[in-house]
């Protein structure tokens, strides 16, 4: 397939040098397939560019104007080139990222915030909302999500875990008890997402139980109300529910099999290398958290939240699905 630039460089190198041997010894290549593209571009053209005689080459009055007008274009793909390869060193532009505000942003919200303190050249776009964005079409960078991953023409890196707990009002477990395992979950009433269904952690990543009860909500501060109104046991995130759990509004159930630990991902369009923006952006995510997973009885900072995800220090990148 023939390229536009095909037999310009050989060109612009006759031009500088004076002649094809020179330009052969320039570019590496033998004087035949210099004087070759040559050809094949003045033919492409329609245009005679150069004038050969036996002891020298000169350009014609179009070649001239040809020759200023590919040095221009070579000079300005060098200084893109260049001005590209420093974005990579250092990041400017805009991110533009998807949260999912099922349950609080607060934590991963002031994460990135910090992350724009330390690098004032990108601008952060945030946009919160319970849908999962299409990243393509609607034009964003990057997007955290939790569970499993299906969308297998995107990439992925782990950031960590969204841990999830058992919990009720003291006044309901007074009544009806703590259940005793996944199967008692039977005899609770509980306050669950419109798909009532609850998952926990298993030897084989997650099991998947039914549950069932009077309230159902897709936002976490609906069913964390509801719970704390005495109207059942719900699952929520340890860090969204830690004020109450800490002030004993809400209770957790302490016991290993209660417990889901979801893997939270950043999810970006594929592409390589990725945008220096984009790599620093999962980089200080990754660094913010730790690699426990997080549990009630955990003693961390109730303004910070600096454990609301709990991943490994160093990002993994997976191609979706």
């Amino acid at each position: 397939m023939i390229s536009i630039w095909d037999g310009i460089e050989e060109y612009i190198s006759v031009v500088e040098t004076g002649s094809f041997t020179a330009a052969a010894d320039q570019l590496g290549a033998s004087k035949s397939f210099v004087s070759k593209r040559v050809s094949e571009l003045e033919t492409r053209l329609g245009v005679q560019l150069l004038k050969r005689t036996t002891r020298q080459v000169s350009m014609t009055a179009i070649g001239e104007r040809f020759y200023a007008a590919c040095r221009d274009m070579r000079r300005s793909l060098a200084a893109a080139s260049h001005e590209a390869a420093q974005m990579q060193k250092t990041p400017t532009g805009k991110l533009k990222v998807s949260l999912n505000d099922t349950y609080d942003v607060t934590f991963i919200s002031a994460v990135i915030a910090d992350f724009a303190c330390q690098y004032p050249g990108v601008a952060l776009e945030v946009h919160a909302g319970s849908r999962d964005v299409d990243l393509i079409g609607e034009d964003f960078d990057v997007a955290i999500r939790y569970g499993d991953l299906t969308d297998s023409s995107l990439r992925a890196a782990r950031i960590g875990y969204l841990s999830f707990c058992l919990c009720a009002s003291p006044a309901y477990l007074a009544e009806h008890g703590a259940p005793k395992g996944i199967a008692d979950l039977k005899n609770h009433t509980c306050v669950s997402d419109l798909n009532s269904h609850w998952w926990f952690n298993s030897t084989e990543g997650a099991e998947k139980v039914r549950v069932n009860g009077r309230w159902k909500s897709n936002k976490g501060t609906a069913l964390k109300v509801a719970a704390m109104r005495g109207l059942g046991m719900a699952q929520l995130p340890i860090a969204f529910v830690r004020s109450e759990l800490a002030a004993g509004t809400l209770v957790s159930v302490d016991d290993e099999w209660s417990y889901y630990d979801r893997e939270a991902w950043a999810i970006f369009a594929p592409g390589t290398p990725v945008p220096a923006n984009l790599r620093l952006l999962l980089d200080f995510l990754s660094k913010r958290f730790t690699r426990a997973q997080l549990r009630p009885w955990m003693q961390t900072s109730l303004t910070e939240l600096d454990v609301f995800l709990a991943g490994d220090s160093q990002i993994e990148f997976v191609a979706e699905g």
